[in-house]
């Protein structure tokens, strides 16, 4: 297993175990693309694709992703509904939203659902690849928190 070596807030992280990516959108050609995204990062790893919102639900319990990056528009359960019965659910999943639909109303109910980062589809691969090294530091630093206090 590779490392990841990030800075966040001035200092340096390590992690050595992955971390673990579930890829949500209705589109097989936008998961497909993330997936070539998000495995070219050493310490990232995609353990799961769904492409409607209920299949997405069913995976997080089965495989407890650290990350979802989860599209709105979906079927069966659009992706505010989907976040949130993660966060009622498994609130120590960091949900990315990545939609279409960058405007002001769509962005707060995003929000007001429980998602911990929104990136416009339009703003590019970087925007998301920011999110998803602010969910590894998150989750490294609990991770090292937790390991302190065990």
């Amino acid at each position: 297993m590779a490392t990841l070596v990030l800075s966040y807030a001035g200092s340096m992280i390590t992690q050595t175990t992955p971390l673990n990516i579930l890829l949500v959108d209705d589109a097989p050609s936008v998961r497909q693309a993330l997936r070539w995204l998000v495995e070219e990062i050493p310490g990232f790893q995609v353990v799961g694709e769904a492409a409607d919102g209920e299949t997405a639900v069913q995976l997080c319990h089965d495989l407890l992703p650290d990350v979802v990056v989860l599209d709105i528009d979906l079927p069966h359960k659009n992706g505010f509904r989907v976040t949130r019965l993660l966060k009622e659910t498994m609130p120590q999943i960091h949900v990315v939203v990545l939609s279409g639909h960058g405007d002001g109303a769509t962005r707060q109910l995003a929000a007001d659902v429980g998602a911990d980062a929104f990136v416009e589809k339009s703003d590019g691969w970087q925007a998301l690849l920011a999110e998803l090294e602010n969910a590894f530091a998150r989750n490294s630093i609990n991770k090292e928190v937790a390991d302190y206090t065990d």
